[in-house]
């Protein structure tokens, strides 16, 4: 029966779908750019804050990533 009703896989999808959407947000408000520096007083050089930047986006995705398939075994 091809046309069977999954509810896990679509739960799980929905999850999965919502999760991601929540690491964007993340990946886009966590970002460091110049107005905030100043504003939490930091002196980051460029180069530095271009690491970070890319260490947090790197590392929601990454995190996420790991936890869906080596914590949830997705």
């Amino acid at each position: 029966m091809a046309d069977q009703l999954d509810i896990e896989a679509e739960v799980r999808a929905l999850f999965e779908a919502k999760l991601r959407e929540f690491a964007a947000f993340c990946r886009q408000e966590w970002q460091m750019g110049e107005k905030e520096r100043a504003e939490m007083g930091l002196d980051w050089s460029e180069e530095y804050t271009a690491g970070y930047n890319a260490g947090i986006t790197d590392g929601v995705d990454g995190a996420l990533d790991h936890w869906l398939r080596d914590e949830l075994d997705w």
